[in-house]
Formats: C-alpha cells, structure tokens, sequence
C-alpha cells in the first residue's frame, strides 16, 4: 500500500465523503439535535467502521462475497436497520423538542457492520491497495486507520452541515421536509448498495 496510499487516499476521500447512509444519518441528526447531541453516535459509526475495516482485512469479507446465503441474511439485517434508523429519526421530528432522544453511542456502533456501502467499499479498498508483500500489520493499521479518519472528519462535516441547517430553519414543517427527503434518501442509498 506504500506505492498505492495516495490513489488509496483519494478512493477513502470520495467514499467516505459521498452521501451514504452514515453521512445521510449525521446529516438528518445534526439538523434535528444539533452536532453536539450527535457525537455518541459518531463515535459509535467510527468505530463500528474500525471494526468493519479489521474484519474484511483480516479476511471476512471473502465470506461475505463467496456465500449467496450470507449475503442474503446481510441484506434483510441490514435493511430491517437502516428502516429503523429512518423511523427514529422521523419520529424525533414529530416529537417535542423536550422529548427527544437523540442517537446513542450504540446506534452508531451498529450502523456501519450493517451499512453495505462500508463493506463493499472496504472490500474493494482491501483488494485493490493492499500490497501482498508488506508487512500484514502495518497494512492493516494504515488500511483501517486512513478509512476512521476519512469516516471522522467526513461525518462530521455532515453533521455540523445538519446542525447549520438547524440554525437556519424555524420552522418545524421545513425542518421535518428536510428530513424526511435525507431518510428517503439514506434508504434509497442503501438499497442501491444491496440490490445494484
């Protein structure tokens, strides 16, 4: 990965900073609560996508693209998840402001396991940079380490744009407009990523 970091640079730049369901999240939740309130559930995406990065480097992402029965049983999870994200973050916007509750540490933690994008997007890192005769250590550290921080700076972007947003919007019916284009979009995004 030596040779290949900054093309493997710029391939963590478009994928962590395209919309995706974790961005889309940061960004529906940032307009809703404000960025402050969303950092338990980035600190959970952040680190579910750590732990996404050391599976498939450490080799799971071979069972995940080699049996049709696993892939299956990921895309039902997977969708049943991101639908309850979806529900959440709409009901946090026809709750009272007093009332809300916003993501937790352990809704972030289970985002990215769950999010096809991640995966596929780390497979596809996995196999195109990484260099066989390097040390498997320093691969994987460099490997996991560049998606965190593309993840890290990237979802907070989104969130501190949705926390903008809230600034800016009054009025609760925009604010639940808005919101509820990002959710259709979060789930129309992760159905690309299962059925493209």
């Amino acid at each position: 990965m030596q040779e290949n970091y900054w093309p493997f640079l710029l391939f963590v730049i478009v994928m962590t900073g395209t919309p995706g369901p974790g961005n889309l999240s940061m960004l529906a939740l940032g307009q809703t609560v404000g960025f402050k309130k969303s950092i338990p559930f980035l600190i959970g995406m952040v680190t579910g996508g750590i732990v996404v990065g050391l599976l498939i480097a450490l080799g799971l992402g071979e069972l995940y693209t080699t049996s049709p029965r696993t892939a299956s049983a990921f895309k039902v999870v997977s969708i049943i998840y991101i639908l309850y994200l979806a529900l959440k973050i709409m009901r946090m916007n026809v709750q009272p402001p007093e009332k809300i509750r916003p993501f937790s540490i352990y809704d972030g933690l289970m985002l990215h396991p769950l999010n096809p994008k991640n995966w596929a997007m780390n497979i596809s890192a996995f196999s195109q940079f990484a260099d066989p005769t390097a040390p498997r250590i320093f691969e994987i550290s460099i490997f996991v380490l560049t998606f965190a921080c593309g993840a890290l700076i990237f979802h907070s972007l989104w969130g501190y744009t949705g926390s903008s947003l809230l600034r800016l919007m009054r009025t609760r019916k925009l604010r639940l407009c808005i919101n509820s284009s990002m959710v259709v979009l979060m789930v129309g995004a992760t159905l690309y990523a299962l059925y493209k």
